[in-house]
């Protein structure tokens, strides 16, 4: 591939030796050098000569190596951490040090010192980083979860097996909603502090800014927040079905979403003062039509905070508390608020079917719809990140295919996807209720 690399002997890396043994500058000098070869030949092959078999294997196998440089650096971090050899030049932390010598951000340099400080802790972690089997950012969200005070050995090495599988098997999104969800059980108390200072803070203001602009600022707590950003979802639609139809009324079938008049931030910018407008012109004396919120929570931890009792944090995978976008929420303010407010409350097992109306309409509408849509907190489609509220409700075996209009059959697509979908592709959920999509030729796409 290129010259010179079929002389590089990956076992002439192995730099084992006796505790106390001081290599030369010039060997580890040689051992960057080498590692550095091996990098380069990656950064030179011809992208645009490779296949997409190749291509893959590539984007894969980079990452991994990727993941190992930065475990490296993570023990370097560790070790200067612990010995703090540089404390005679003025630098009394290793954060310190790496950031100025290594030119990193405050952050970054924190991040890696955390993080060695998680794999003390959890040598198997440390194990699986060093080998590209987990990613820096699952990383992270461990090292941060190592790093409660509340969390102690005992505590952390019960999750750690369940949580690593996760890291590798799920997507990322999925495992930091499960790693939060596992804190969340294990430190009980500290997320029932952080809701109620999350209550205690709550707060709002709009200021003038000097180019004449406005500028809005606020913070809610958790179910506060579901509901205004389900009821802004609402109108952020509503903003994008108005452009879309001015779209094809001007373009026909022509028009694709390049077309739209406004962008996305302008039109939430719009659907906020939207809003502020239509609840300006219905007064709170005034009966109106509140919006439902959807909020899911599984029956166990629903009677379990009922007798109140805790839930084993190794049960995390089982436990649903979370708004139909996905937003977590404490299973104590869910139960609070199913008895108080004007919220309708889904409870379900993770492997059940909602509802069934059978086969007597052809789109998925009222109640059918929303237990479709309350299936998944994204698009279906594998790697899509759109949210649910903003996709259709899609039949997974087709109409034409004479596939049943019942929640078992549907899902949440996408515009994008679903018309994807109509050139041969299959997207499936399983019996653990995960999201599978299938290539036309019958291949599963990962």
């Amino acid at each position: 591939l290129i010259q010179g690399v079929d002389r590089f002997d990956p076992d002439a890396l192995w730099v084992g030796g006796d505790v106390g043994e001081v290599f030369t500058v010039e060997f580890v000098a040689e051992l960057v050098r080498r590692a550095a070869v091996a990098v380069d030949a990656l950064q030179m092959v011809n992208l645009a000569s490779l296949s997409n078999e190749s291509l893959e294997l590539l984007a894969v196998g980079t990452e991994r190596v990727r993941r190992q440089v930065d475990a490296a650096g993570v023990a370097i971090a560790g070790h200067v951490d612990t010995v703090r050899p540089f404390r005679k030049d003025g630098y009394f932390t290793a954060t310190a040090w790496l950031k100025k010598r290594l030119q990193l951000s405050g952050v970054e340099a924190y991040r890696r010192v955390q993080t060695a400080r998680m794999h003390d802790r959890l040598p198997l972690w440390k194990a699986g980083a060093g080998v590209g089997q987990v990613g820096v950012a699952q990383s992270e969200v461990i090292a941060r979860l190592a790093a409660n005070p509340r969390l102690d050995d005992e505590t952390l090495h019960r999750g750690c097996w369940e949580l690593f599988v996760d890291a590798m098997e799920l997507p990322y999104i999925e495992f930091e909603a499960n790693a939060r969800r596992w804190e969340q059980l294990a430190d009980a108390a500290g997320a029932a502090d952080r809701a109620e200072r999350n209550r205690l803070r709550r707060d709002a203001d709009i200021t003038a800014r000097d180019d004449g602009s406005w500028r809005l600022t606020a913070s809610l707590d958790d179910i506060a927040g579901a509901e205004f950003s389900d009821i802004f979802g609402h109108y952020v639609q509503a903003e994008w079905d108005a452009d879309w139809a001015e779209a094809r009324e001007r373009l026909g079938d022509e028009a694709t979403m390049l077309d739209l008049r406004r962008t996305q931030s302008q039109r939430r910018a719009d659907a906020l003062l939207a809003m502020a407008r239509a609840a300006a012109a219905c007064p709170p004396w005034t009966k109106r039509s509140l919006p439902t919120i959807n909020i899911l929570i599984d029956q166990a931890s629903f009677e379990a905070q009922l007798r109140g009792e805790p839930t084993d944090p190794l049960r995390y995978r089982d436990v649903v508390c979370r708004t139909q976008s996905g937003h977590e929420l404490h299973t104590a303010d869910v139960v609070a608020l199913a008895m108080i407010a004007e919220v309708r409350r889904v409870v379900f097992d993770a492997k059940s079917v909602i509802i069934d109306l059978g086969r007597k309409q052809r789109l998925f509408k009222g109640a059918s719809r929303d237990a479709v849509m309350l299936l998944a907190t994204a698009c279906a489609w594998v790697g899509c990140d759109q949210k649910a509220e903003w996709c259709q409700a899609d039949h997974s075996i087709s109409w034409k295919a004479h596939g049943c209009t019942v929640p078992r059959n549907g899902g949440p697509l996408c515009r994008r996807h679903n018309v994807f979908k109509e050139q041969g592709f299959r997207v499936v959920r399983d019996d653990d209720g995960h999201w599978h999509t299938f290539h036309p030729d019958g291949h599963e796409i990962v």
